[in-house]
């Protein structure tokens, strides 16, 4: 069976497998994140007064700082994850990766694949316009903020992975009969819903299909591979060459390299997503042949 892993990779649920508890947990998330973000805006302002936490959003007008402390921002939310899953299900966090040699080992074998094929796809698939720089971002600065950056991506993915294919994905699989597919279809579900954008207009549909089908893509990996390792691995690379590579305009383009002429609500967006789900398409093909490997 394809998915054959997936029994073992939910095995930390199953003691405590209630569906109300999904829940509870979302409940204690809320409120520790609210708590959590005060106590980060107290620190800050102790620390470097009141100017020091609109320095964190504003970050001397590149936008950079704004959108690192964004992406960074997510780890409150792994924060609160945490202490849910030890209030609610009385387990540790860990226990959301899977079997931990084999997801080291699987994340960095599909990285190895991924990195060098999302590069190419977006140095050389052809477009119908031209790029611009970012001005705040010359290559030199870029290089700096890289390193930065690349953690911030992988704080930002790696979050929304652990919730939604790591809690939800078990919790689901653990809580429903054999051959329910609730497992996958749930989280990508509620995952496309989270990319909901009205800034982008008309839009806003296409970029919910593509997270739709990337949990999907997603799902798939962890139950084959029965650890987070894969789509942990997809997931930072996807959002990394979005979020630091080329981008479209907006609160969370400061690290872009390059953006685009047009801002998510365009007429032109429908036409760029056949490549999108393109690449994805590729990028999981490839995923389950390091898996295999």
């Amino acid at each position: 069976m394809a998915y054959e892993r997936l029994s073992e990779f939910a095995a930390p649920a199953r003691a405590t497998p209630d569906l109300w508890r999904i829940g509870a947990v979302l409940g204690l998330m809320f409120v520790a994140v609210m708590m959590l973000q005060q106590l980060v805006f107290i620190l800050l302002a102790a620390l470097g007064g009141p100017e020091a936490v609109e320095a964190v959003f504003t970050s001397d007008g590149t936008g950079a700082g704004r959108t690192l402390a964004a992406l960074f921002s997510h780890g409150l939310f792994a924060v609160a994850l945490a202490i849910a899953l030890r209030a609610v299900h009385w387990r540790g966090f860990l226990s959301l990766f899977g079997p931990g040699a084999h997801a080291v080992g699987d994340f960095f074998r599909v990285l190895y694949w991924l990195v060098p094929l999302y590069i190419a796809a977006a140095a050389f698939l052809p477009t119908s316009y031209d790029l611009i720089p970012n001005a705040a971002m010359p290559v030199n600065r870029w290089m700096l903020y890289l390193p930065l950056g690349l953690a911030a991506v992988a704080v930002q993915a790696g979050t929304e992975e652990l919730f939604f294919r790591g809690y939800l994905t078990q919790q689901i699989a653990a809580g429903t009969r054999a051959g329910n597919w609730a497992w996958m279809a749930a989280p990508a579900i509620l995952f496309a819903l989270l990319h909901w954008t009205a800034s982008a207009g008309d839009n806003a549909i296409w970029f919910c299909l593509w997270a739709f089908v990337f949990g999907l893509v997603a799902a798939d990996l962890t139950a084959r591979a029965g650890n987070l390792g894969p789509a942990l691995a997809l997931h930072i690379v996807n959002n990394g060459v979005a979020l630091l590579g080329v981008t479209v305009p907006g609160p969370v383009a400061g690290l872009a390299l390059y953006h685009t002429p047009f801002a998510a609500d365009a007429g032109v967006i429908p036409g760029l997503m056949p490549a999108e789900f393109g690449v994805l398409l590729v990028g999981w093909l490839a995923a389950r042949v390091a898996i295999r490997a």
